[in-house]
């Protein structure tokens, strides 16, 4: 994956217009970016047992009424942020879908697969909205701190980064 010109710029704009001071952590970014897209945003880890393909990526499900990342429950913490901030950056940087036929599957369990409108999930490097998300999801991703389920620990990460460097 090549990454330069177009696609740094593109990033650096959207990143000039996040408020947050860093190191926030998922849910303070969630938090801020359902305020600015106006859709709640679910987390959920992949149901225990499901397989795609050889391996896990993160995947992002478009509905009517709220937008759904999941990711692998069993990757350490720094690999699930940037799973999560990789699908947050296609959110970011409004890139579109592509058509999800409605399936019943280990991958839907606890949606309705005829909620879904799009889904985003990675076949390729190569291609513009990858490559995007991929150094968006990176930058934001080491922007962050704690575990995914921490919500009440951002101020406290934000002091100690004034104490230790």
């Amino acid at each position: 994956m090549r990454v330069g010109g177009s696609h740094t710029k593109r990033v650096d704009e959207v990143l000039s217009r996040i408020p947050l001071s860093p190191p926030w952590t998922v849910h303070e970014f969630l938090a801020w970016l359902e305020k600015d897209t106006g859709r709640p945003i679910r987390l959920l880890p992949y149901p225990e047992g499901t397989v795609i393909g050889n391996r896990r990526c993160g995947v992002l499900f478009g509905l009517a009424d709220e937008d759904i990342i999941m990711y692998d429950p069993n990757r350490s913490e720094r690999h699930q942020r940037q799973t999560i901030f990789h699908e947050v950056g296609h959110v970011l940087c409004c890139h579109k879908g592509e058509p999800f036929s409605p399936t019943d599957s280990p991958l839907t369990s606890g949606i309705d697969p005829d909620a879904i409108r799009y889904m985003m999930r990675r076949t390729s490097f190569d291609t513009t909205t990858e490559a995007e998300a991929e150094l968006l999801g990176t930058k934001l991703a080491v922007l962050s701190q704690g575990s995914i389920a921490d919500d009440g620990r951002g101020h406290f990460n934000r002091i100690i980064s004034t104490v230790v460097q």
